[in-house]
């Protein structure tokens, strides 16, 4: 199989293309085929070697061994923290909000564990807690957004499309930032 890979962080020269062995998927797995990839400025930024957040963190808890709520309590002399970003929900909500000071914001952006969670609703409205559910759209939206691309509604611009074994020169495109559009990169045998 033909790949794309960086061989260390800079500029368009530190990616090559090349061959590696073919995937074998796993019992649970599948093998995905890709016919087309529109790069980011996300791709140029890691190519590049964007440095991490520069975050504090004087405190990090192994919720495989510690109980989440009394280790925020504990951190935060009994105040709880004002902000919990909760994508699992299920067995997690509890935990999520009874690690909130009062006046807290529960994000809730996911429910991988179970979509009806026990909710302690004296809780929040006696801490005055406030719960926020944040996605991208809804099904039905997306479906709209998709039967419009398709039926030519939306026209989706594309810059340059380019084969696979010159994503180097796709990076330059994206970064000269002269063109309007998305660049496209595909495998070589789909051209």
């Amino acid at each position: 199989m033909q790949a794309v890979k960086y061989i260390g962080h800079g500029g368009p020269d530190v990616i090559e293309y090349g061959s590696v062995p073919d995937p074998e998927p796993g019992a649970s797995e599948m093998l995905v085929g890709v016919k087309a990839g529109a790069l980011n400025h996300l791709d140029i930024w890691t190519r590049g070697g964007l440095p991490g957040l520069d975050l504090e963190m004087p405190h990090i808890i192994d919720y495989g061994t510690e109980e989440i709520p009394e280790a925020v309590r504990a951190a935060t002399d009994k105040r709880g923290v004002d902000v919990v970003v909760d994508h699992v929900g299920g067995e997690t909500w509890g935990d999520s909000l009874r690690a909130l000071a009062r006046g807290g914001r529960l994000v809730t952006c996911g429910a991988t564990a179970g979509p009806n969670p026990r909710t302690d609703i004296p809780r929040i409205f006696g801490n005055q807690l406030a719960i926020l559910g944040s996605t991208m759209a809804t099904p039905g939206e997306v479906d709209d957004v998709l039967a419009k691309v398709w039926d030519g509604t939306y026209e989706v611009r594309i810059r340059e499309t380019l084969p696979m074994s010159e994503t180097a020169q796709a990076h330059e495109l994206l970064e000269d930032r002269e063109g309007f559009g998305k660049v496209v990169v595909v495998p070589d045998s789909e051209r």
